[in-house]
């Protein structure tokens, strides 16, 4: 809708639209398409509202928007010359959803777009990021990580840089003054602002692993330091620690799966309550007791998940309690037959067939996959869509994450834009141009012009 334009619709039915827009993209584009729309989405009563239907919704493709990876082709000489590592050099590279290939029964061949760099978001950005990683993102953030070692080949302390590429925002970081983690994990939360305007804060967890005891710091972007606390907890006797990825949830609790010594099968998920200092445990079903390999999540309105492969089958458990509360209630959410989805070649193979479950994001309901012989994929619960995420310069051996968006700031873009927080001019068209890069709106015109 322009904004000069006479409404066709009676002004009581215009009000109404952005009601029923529970969709994150959806409404940041309304937001910025007409001062009607605009004026009900910056209600704090429409946002409270927008929070309660935001928790209570399934899965929402939309939210995530691609991967951010660390690009695995070789850089010019003067950036590695003094560096070991000569294909790991460059800043991280972007690949939007909809340049991912959709999986056939036929071979795929590798995606070859042109990668997009970190620095098409944040300008001037890329070059000061070489060699570094994307470690984990949450809720538009991204944490990037940089590794390195001294001349004896000891690992040195990681540098981090905590940025986000949707805003445009980038947090510098006190080096963390400890040899690398085993864990990053970043925990976000909404807050209100003494204008009453709703704001990001967000706690970035380094995590050690060390025998029964989980030692960690923390970053809080509200204080812009490192906090160690008073104590480390232990897991309980007959316990152990799974190397698996942790799943965070929503507040300040971070989740790992747990198993027995005695029976050597997976038993529990342990959660730390970061803030509390503490942990607390959750019994888990007896069919994912015999799995090798779940994977956790978190749903929107902040339940367990839990995702499982079994043979072509792939299962999903919930738990509607918060973890501490005792055993609670695990109830199978649902379970996917994956022969229609998987190519042809897989399903020949019977039970002879690999697949490993690698990544689980439960608010957008994306499953990353490994398929031995065919490579990685992404299968997406809402809409039961595969997709390839190889192209020429990713492989599994280096690291990638996926870049989910929440609505917060989404609506934050246009935020910057209108109220005045930055000139119409410039500001205003970096604002959209990242908007339109990130959603892929400009990508086709791109490759053609890139070709030609």
């Amino acid at each position: 809708m322009e904004e000069e334009a006479t409404p066709n619709l009676p002004l009581d039915i215009i009000y109404q639209i952005p009601k029923y827009i529970s969709d994150p993209a959806s409404l940041a584009r309304a937001d910025s398409s007409c001062k009607i729309w605009r004026g009900v989405i910056r209600d704090s009563a429409f946002l409270d509202g927008l929070t309660m239907r935001h928790l209570d919704h399934g899965f929402t493709s939309s939210l995530l928007i691609g991967f951010f990876y660390q690009d695995s082709a070789e850089s010019p000489e003067h950036l590695w010359q003094h560096h070991k590592d000569k294909t790991r050099c460059l800043a991280p590279s972007f690949i939007p959803m909809p340049e991912l290939l959709p999986s056939t029964n036929h071979k795929e061949g590798y995606n070859s777009a042109r990668p997009l760099s970190l620095g098409t978001f944040i300008h001037g950005i890329g070059s000061s990021l070489n060699f570094y990683e994307p470690v984990v993102s949450q809720d538009s953030f991204l944490v990037l990580c940089r590794h390195s070692k001294d001349p004896e080949g000891n690992s040195m302390a990681d540098v981090v840089r905590v940025c986000n590429p949707l805003t445009g925002e980038v947090f510098q970081l006190p080096d963390l003054p400890y040899i690398p983690p085993n864990h990053y994990v970043l925990l976000v939360a909404n807050d209100n602002s003494l204008d009453g305007c709703m704001t990001q804060s967000f706690q970035l967890v380094a995590i050690w692993i060390s025998g029964k005891r989980i030692k960690y710091v923390y970053y809080c972007s509200k204080t812009k330091s490192w906090w160690v606390p008073s104590s480390f907890p232990e897991v309980m006797a007959g316990l152990y620690l799974v190397s698996t990825p942790v799943a965070a949830s929503h507040g300040s609790s971070i989740h790992w799966l747990c198993g027995c010594w005695k029976s050597w099968s997976l038993s529990h998920v342990v959660s730390l309550h970061v803030n509390a200092e503490e942990l607390s445990y959750l019994e888990l079903p007896s069919e994912v007791k015999r799995n090798k390999a779940p994977l956790l999540g978190n749903s929107a309105d902040g339940a367990l998940l839990l995702l499982i492969m079994k043979g072509l089958h792939m299962s999903m458990w919930k738990h509607k309690t918060e973890p501490g509360n005792g055993n609670g209630d695990w109830v199978r959410f649902e379970t996917i037959d994956m022969t229609s989805f998987l190519p042809m070649r897989v399903l020949k193979m019977h039970s002879g067939a690999k697949i490993r479950l690698e990544i689980f994001r439960g608010k957008s309901g994306a499953v990353v996959l490994w398929i031995q012989g065919e490579g990685i994929f992404l299968f997406t619960l809402s809409d039961r869509s595969m997709r390839k995420i190889d192209n020429e310069h990713l492989t599994k051996k280096y690291r990638f994450c996926p870049y989910e968006i929440d609505w917060l700031s989404c609506l934050a873009v246009t935020n910057l834009v209108i109220d005045g927080s930055l000139p119409l001019d410039v500001e205003r068209e970096k604002a959209r141009r990242r908007w339109r890069i990130l959603v892929a709106k400009n990508c086709t015109q791109k490759a053609k012009s890139t070709k030609a």
